[in-house]
């Protein structure tokens, strides 16, 4: 895969400052280009108007929860083709994470993932399946 052809952008959400630079420094210096949002509205309004590739959103967020956020995207036709990964602290139950892919289809990372793996699921993201 190629992520070269044409650069992938990737809104990154997070409400904390450190956790958007430690995972947004990564996934640039992956090749990505990345969007900051640091609640669930700015999630709904910049994936509107930029229409990135993917968005990794934090769930417990001000205003609207990245969850909130992610019915939103999936439900405008705007906007549901946009990819959604919850990248997150809480400690979801199997059943929440399945349906959160389900009804939105989105994955679940922890925040405590090792950043090389993060890198490697988020390339997955973008790659059609044969």
């Amino acid at each position: 895969m190629d992520i070269e052809q044409k650069k992938k952008h990737i809104l990154f959400a997070d409400d904390d400052p450190v956790t958007r630079r430690l995972f947004g420094s990564k996934l640039a210096s992956a090749g990505f280009e990345i969007l900051y949002a640091k609640d669930g509205n700015e999630v709904v309004d910049m994936a509107k108007r930029f229409q990135p590739d993917l968005v990794v959103t934090d769930i417990d967020m001000p205003n609207k929860d990245g969850i909130e956020a992610a019915y939103i995207l999936k439900g405008d036709i705007e906007t549901n083709h946009i990819h959604i990964i919850f990248l997150t602290n809480s400690d979801l139950s199997v059943e929440t994470e399945k349906a959160m892919k389900e009804l939105v289809g989105a994955e679940y990372m922890s925040k405590s993932i090792d950043l090389t793996e993060f890198i490697e699921r988020v390339k997955k993201t973008f790659v059609t399946p044969e």
